[in-house]
């Protein structure tokens, strides 16, 4: 069973279970034959009972999210749209409770975040009065580093081809509002400050130019924190290539020395969750005194290492596996940390699922992730403890290797 639950990451991966359980049985059968002829008939009949219902539950997974995605193209209301959405994530969070596979979940998600998304902008598209410009809308925070969850507030921004005249953004306006809307009574949880309703967080590719380029020349801390969300990056909607451009212009941008700068130093003076010591940071007062917060301990300061590593180095790739796997490709993280980082973040992640599948809808993320070491035996506190001690060592990486831009 072991081999079955590390059949994949992708969830993809997992319709091939089937052909992957007869090569197991196989294999299973003629190693138990040569070491034991006469427990042979036992492992088999063990062996055919668990992968049989692990089998019979993946097909069974495999069609239900097929036809969530049919209703989900088919629907045509929010009250419509708020089922499909309860109905998948139902599916989901069930699928990661029997199988545990985080990337599986993540990429469940995300995809089921852009065809969500891209329903409703072709409804209001088809719906506006009047001709709506080539669009891209792209997701940041979490969401934006392909780690999506029911629980994640939604950060937005969007771009569009335009002159920016007037009219044109009265337009857009209108649009971004509606879409807001939509999104929000569908059950989509969205990050109340970081949406295109407010006007620094939408506009033209030029308008972004001007912006990116005026905010970082001023080198406000406040206001390049605000910019530097643009670091993590997904596209849920793209016409003619939009996103694109948009993401290569953040990318040249914020490659600039005070943007960079002030991402390494946030990065490098974020709490790794471990005391001098060696033990848990844990509150010491509040509802959640003696948890350790997996959001500002762990997943926080991990995202943030590995994106101003990415920034510094010009390397703009989708989700965390993908980021490190582009840094060691292009040398400039080893591959034993690069391996450990990877291990963190899977760590992290399956904590964070773990804890939101006790959490009640409408919950936010800094109520959910809060855990307690306590209950944790002694290997799963060690594994926690090499995942912190592995954010340490990329923030001293970080510090060694750029601390000549600080200054």
């Amino acid at each position: 069973m072991a081999l079955l639950l590390g059949k994949g990451e992708r969830l993809s991966d997992w319709r091939e279970v089937d052909d992957f359980t007869a090569s197991y049985q196989a294999a299973a059968i003629k190693l138990s034959a040569a070491k034991r002829p006469e427990a042979a008939a036992t492992v088999l009949a063990a062996i055919q009972a668990d992968l049989g219902v692990l089998s019979a539950e993946n097909r069974q997974f495999i069609e239900q999210t097929r036809q969530v995605g049919e209703r989900l193209a088919k629907a045509a209301t929010q009250e419509q749209l708020r089922n499909v959405l309860a109905d998948f994530y139902t599916e989901a969070y069930r699928h990661f409770r029997r199988f545990a596979s985080v990337p599986a979940f993540f990429e469940a998600a995300n995809g089921f975040l852009v065809s969500l998304t891209s329903l409703q902008v072709d409804i209001l598209r088809n719906e506006s009065p009047n001709r709506l410009p080539p669009v891209a809308l792209v997701v940041l925070g979490p969401a934006g580093r392909l780690e999506y969850t029911r629980f994640c507030r939604v950060q937005l921004a969007l771009v569009w081809e335009g002159t920016g005249k007037a009219a044109e953004q009265r337009v857009m306006e209108d649009f971004s509002e509606q879409l807001v809307a939509w999104l929000r009574s569908c059950g989509v949880a969205l990050d109340e400050a970081v949406t295109p309703v407010h006007p620094e967080w939408r506009g033209t590719l030029t308008q972004w130019r001007e912006r990116l380029q005026d905010g970082i020349a001023r080198n406000d801390s406040a206001e390049l924190i605000e910019l530097l969300r643009l670091v993590d990056q997904a596209v849920l909607v793209d016409d003619q290539g939009l996103a694109g451009r948009f993401r290569a212009l953040c990318s040249e941008q914020l490659h600039r020395r005070p943007a960079v700068v002030n991402l390494i130093e946030r990065s490098i003076t974020l709490s790794n969750g471990l005391g001098m010591m060696g033990g848990f940071r844990l509150a010491r007062n509040g509802p959640y005194r003696g948890t350790f917060s997996l959001l500002n301990h762990a997943l926080v300061p991990l995202a943030a290492c590995i994106g101003a590593l990415c920034l510094c180095h010009d390397i703009v790739e989708d989700g965390t596996p993908r980021r490190l796997r582009e840094l060691v490709r292009h040398d400039r993280l080893s591959i034993d940390l690069a391996e450990r980082a990877l291990q963190a973040w899977q760590l992290f992640s399956h904590y964070r699922l773990t804890l939101e599948l006790s959490a009640s809808v409408g919950q936010d993320c800094r109520d959910i992730l809060n855990l307690d070491p306590g209950k944790l035996d002694p290997q799963e506190q060690e594994q926690l403890r090499a995942g912190l001690e592995t954010v340490f060592e990329l923030q001293r990486h970080l510090q060694v290797s750029f601390g000549q831009l600080q200054g």
